[in-house]
């Protein structure tokens, strides 16, 4: 008898301890997240909604298009959505695109005539200090004012946008979503 209270206390009341603590712990968290996930969603649809204002400051309030989305390159470059300006001022289409450290996303102002008006990376995992110089607006400015880009690489537009030496996979990737953005407000017929 004192041999199965000394196998319970040595081996199977530490198990069923550290068993009731990882439900505790994973009740406690599910909890946590439950309480903190409107929160982030919230501030998460107020940050696009502001970029979406910067992007395009002609614009007043935006709707999401319901169109269907461009797929670039499969997996790879693909819009995930396209809001419209209900003033008719344009269009912001978010994109996703394989970058150097996997895919980055990009948001694009297009005006009603199919102008860029600005680019911004809201997301990424590019090597700080090095891909990340094709994210700064003095880089992605040069984008400004085109309604027509090269569709695969930057070289094709060598005169007027420049790749960033030591991030040309960062700067591909930027210029692909951008093509990529240009396609979706083609392929809705711009702005209605």
């Amino acid at each position: 008898m004192e041999n199965k209270n000394s196998t319970f206390k040595e081996f199977i009341s530490p198990i069923l301890v550290l068993v009731v603590i990882c439900f505790v712990v994973t009740f406690a968290l599910a909890y946590v997240y439950g309480i903190t996930k409107p929160i982030i969603d919230e501030n998460t649809a107020k940050a696009a909604s502001e970029a979406r204002l910067e992007l395009l400051p002609d614009a007043d309030n935006f709707t999401d298009s319901g169109a269907d989305l461009v797929e670039y390159e499969p997996g790879k470059v693909y819009a995930v959505d396209a809001y419209t300006a209900d003033n008719g001022a344009g269009m912001v289409v978010t994109v996703k695109s394989n970058s150097y450290g996997g895919l980055l996303t990009a948001m694009v102002g297009i005006d009603k005539d199919g102008a860029i008006t600005g680019v911004k990376v809201t997301e990424h995992a590019d090597t700080p200090g090095v891909g990340t110089k094709a994210q700064v607006p003095g880089h992605l400015d040069q984008y400004k004012g085109h309604t027509e880009l090269g569709s695969d690489t930057i070289k094709a537009h060598a005169d007027d946008i420049v790749e960033v030496t030591g991030a040309s996979v960062s700067s591909g990737a930027i210029h692909k979503a951008v093509y990529c953005a240009l396609e979706q407000y083609k392929a809705m017929g711009g702005v209605k």
